[in-house]
């Protein structure tokens, strides 16, 4: 399980391509303020990954922010678009829908060790009663 940032304008402009000799060459630039929108995806060994989850930077959800997205995608708001403990909370139950953990057969899930993942007692005390045993892990380099 990792998060990433992805941001709503591109950070660099596209190559224009103009007949020779033109004198004026216009481009398209967006008018937009630049956002970062936060995907949290989670993928097994086997290749089966479950759907993502968008945290959007909002105050309010708007419907149409996610009607695009991808099936069973799990769309959350955050004042700062970023993942905080609770976030994390409900993306685990969304993991928990999707992966399917067991007494029979349970789920390691393996998460960087930023605080929201790991330093919370009800994310460990919902991973313990749900049989998904989390593995923080530390990034080396």
């Amino acid at each position: 399980m990792d998060e990433t940032g992805i941001s709503t304008v591109p950070n660099r402009t596209p190559k224009v391509i103009t007949p020779k000799g033109k004198k004026t060459v216009c481009k398209i630039s967006s008018a937009e303020r630049r956002q970062t929108v936060t995907a949290v995806c989670c993928m097994s060994a086997t290749g089966v990954f479950v759907p993502p989850a968008f945290i959007l930077p909002r105050k309010k959800m708007n419907p149409l922010l996610y009607k695009d997205a991808p099936i069973a995608t799990l769309p959350v708001i955050s004042d700062t678009g970023y993942i905080n403990s609770h976030l994390f909370i409900d993306w685990l139950k969304h993991f928990v829908k999707h992966a399917k953990p067991s007494t029979e057969d349970p789920v390691l899930l393996i998460t960087d060790n930023h605080t929201s993942h790991c330093l919370s007692r009800e994310s460990y005390n919902f991973s313990y009663s749900s049989t998904t045993y989390e593995l923080c892990a530390t990034a080396i380099g």
